[in-house]
């Protein structure tokens, strides 16, 4: 069972964690700190903006939500 629950708690906080850097790319600070459209450095430029600005002021957020999905996947498994 704690297995599981590791594993969600992975899951949910890589969900949640793409949908930051998916978000972090539609922020229109990302287009003035990085305003390259090249394929290759417009990727590693949001990697590294989403390493360096998003992460930074999302973690908590990343973690608090992956941890209460977490408890919400738990309360659904035991029902």
């Amino acid at each position: 069972m704690k297995k599981n629950i590791l594993k969600m708690f992975i899951i949910n906080t890589v969900i949640l964690s793409l949908i930051a850097y998916i978000l972090g790319l539609t922020d229109s600070a990302f287009r003035q700190v990085y305003p390259s459209e090249n394929g290759i450095f417009y990727l590693m430029n949001s990697m590294k903006y989403f390493v360096l600005w998003v992460l930074p002021y999302w973690w908590l957020i990343i973690t608090g939500g992956a941890l209460l999905l977490t408890f919400l996947y738990v309360i659904v498994r035991r029902k």
